[in-house]
């Protein structure tokens, strides 16, 4: 069983802030246990990786929708074809959030595709995937979505997440594991970075 110290010295060699990393720690040392993940270390590996990557080293909890309209045609063509499109939304993070997430992902009420926004280390998105992960940790993130902000239940719930939506055979796999968590494959080469980074600490 890994410590907070054993754990603040592998999250340091994986990138993470000293500072931040000793925030951490302890939550680390006390959510992950000997059998949170099958494959043990080459695991964790691939977890790390998707992980730090997604919460910019375990500093953003909360997805960041504030984009200009040159951007957001970037990211959304098919839904903001042009400048005119994008203009309402651009740097408006929760009408945003209603317009590219509502209607979809189990967001079926108003507000929700802004209230189930992506979060947690994993950036957990949609009201379908709070559910889900609520009933695995046994913690109401539908009703308290803030949750996914806190760093023991955001790291549970993300550690549920994985071990639900990542089978075996995906890890080692760069390319399929950063498709099912990002979508995309949007950011692969530091995602592969950070767990090569990981695979060295916990050797």
């Amino acid at each position: 069983m890994r410590t907070a110290h054993d754990w603040y010295g592998i999250l340091v060699r994986c990138e993470v802030k000293p500072k931040v990393a000793a925030e951490w720690s302890s939550v680390f040392a006390d959510v992950i246990q000997e059998r949170s993940f099958n494959l043990g270390d080459l695991e964790m590996d691939d977890f790390l990786g998707q992980v730090l990557h997604e919460s910019a080293g375990l500093t953003r909890f909360t997805e960041n929708l504030n984009y200009s309209a040159e951007r957001l045609c970037q990211v959304w063509p098919s839904r903001f074809p042009t400048i005119a499109d994008a203009r309402p939304y651009a740097n408006n993070p929760e009408a945003l959030a209603n317009r590219v997430y509502g209607g979809r992902m189990g967001n079926t009420e108003s507000g929700d595709g802004w209230r189930y926004r992506g979060r947690g280390p994993i950036q957990l998105t949609g009201k379908d995937n709070y559910a889900a992960v609520s009933e695995l940790i046994g913690q109401d993130l539908v009703v308290l979505p803030e949750l996914m902000e806190q760093p023991r239940y955001s790291l549970e719930a993300t550690i549920a997440w994985w071990e639900d939506r990542i089978p075996d055979h995906m890890i080692g796999d760069p390319l399929k594991v950063t498709k099912r968590v990002n979508g995309a494959l949007i950011g692969l080469n530091d995602r592969e970075h950070l767990a090569s980074l990981a695979q060295g600490a916990f050797a």
